[in-house]
């Protein structure tokens, strides 16, 4: 029994904290050995053996169970062909599947880097633009003085404009009045 991993009497080897129920450890090791070809060679063997050494028994024994035992041994034998093929399906399948997961966690981790990458820049943006506000916070005063001589000099401009046209205009209304009186 231990050779087989089965433990012997009052030993313990139940994994604790998880079940173990693949074909390569657990239970379903030792169901595959018994589903596969050498196990049913050994079914078989036994057979010759008791066939060999006690015939009578062995007739008897085959025909009080008929057929059954071997069409239950070729169908253990195809059982297992088909559980050995649906295990590569599975494995091939869940293959892919962590291969995908991988891609995907590879992908996020590069759109992580890339989001990081533009906060940085982001940031250096958005210093830009405080430097800049902070830059027009000091030139407004100035600005606004400036703004305001331009005001005066624009006043004095139109005032100037204005005696100009009064000017043009009063010149012209003399001119206009006197010719009128001449005739």
């Amino acid at each position: 029994m231990t050779s087989l991993g089965l433990g012997g009497i009052g030993a313990s080897t139940a994994p604790r904290g998880e079940a173990a129920l693949t074909f390569r450890g657990g239970w379903l090791k030792h169901m595959r050995i018994g589903l596969s070809s050498a196990g049913g060679a050994a079914v078989v063997l036994a057979a010759f053996e008791l066939l060999q050494r006690q015939p009578q028994a062995g007739f008897t024994l085959l025909a009080q169970w008929g057929p059954w035992p071997f069409l239950a041994l070729l169908g253990l034998m195809f059982l297992g062909r088909f559980l050995s093929r649906m295990n590569d399906t599975v494995q091939t399948t869940f293959s892919s599947v962590v291969e995908g997961v991988q891609q995907q966690a590879h992908a996020s981790g590069r759109q992580a880097d890339a989001l990081t990458e533009l906060a940085k820049q982001g940031g250096r943006q958005a210093e830009e633009v405080r430097r800049l506000a902070i830059y027009a916070g000091r030139e407004l005063g100035s600005i606004c003085e400036r703004l305001d001589k331009q005001d005066v000099v624009l006043d004095k401009v139109a005032a100037s404009v204005q005696g100009l046209h009064a000017r043009l205009n009063g010149g012209a209304q003399g001119r206009h009045e006197g010719g009128e009186n001449g005739q």
